[in-house]
């Protein structure tokens, strides 16, 4: 089978939940159809599957009227969606030190998010002394989406010793 052009180079930015998609189409000009992608997708089709294919450059090549080979990269970029970690829980008492509620949050949350409602320290730091108690939600937005977590903070009472005395027998 014999094709005339393979298109011009071109790029796919797409988001790792991405749906599958036809990477021929991420090709400029009128690429042929019939040629052969290196590496094979997993598809063994044209179909890219950001699921299971890797970010990369991925040649298409068709042959010539000649017989000769020719090709066009596509390089595939495959930027994250947003991980806010796992909800996470805080306990403390009023004269406790300051915690950055990042910390509290579980998994491998990405930094730069924002904290809601905004805390006295104008961080992600919670100081107990003049924060309320509360469920304070982390969120991260990038091009991928939106993704947000909650730290839940309980500030308990600090125990009262009660007062020395005289203990009369």
């Amino acid at each position: 089978l014999t094709s005339d052009s393979p298109g011009t180079n071109g790029i796919a930015t797409i988001c790792s939940n991405a749906t599958s998609f036809n990477l021929l189409d991420s090709l400029n000009g009128s690429p042929d159809a019939g040629g052969t992608w290196s590496p094979v997708l997993n598809s063994g089709t044209n179909v890219f599957d950001p699921s299971i294919d890797t970010a990369g450059t991925y040649t298409y090549s068709v042959i010539d009227c000649e017989g000769n080979t020719i090709s066009a990269d596509v390089v595939v970029t495959i930027n994250p969606t947003p991980n806010t970690g796992i909800d996470g829980a805080l306990v403390t008492c009023p004269t406790y030190p300051t915690t950055d509620l990042f910390t509290e949050l579980g998994g491998s949350p990405d930094a730069g998010g924002t904290w809601s409602p905004a805390l006295n320290s104008g961080t992600g730091v919670f100081d107990p002394s003049i924060d309320a108690a509360g469920t304070y939600t982390y969120t991260v937005t990038n091009s991928c989406g939106t993704s947000s977590n909650d730290v839940v903070v309980t500030i308990t009472a600090s125990p009262d010793p009660g007062n020395n005395g005289t203990a009369i027998l």
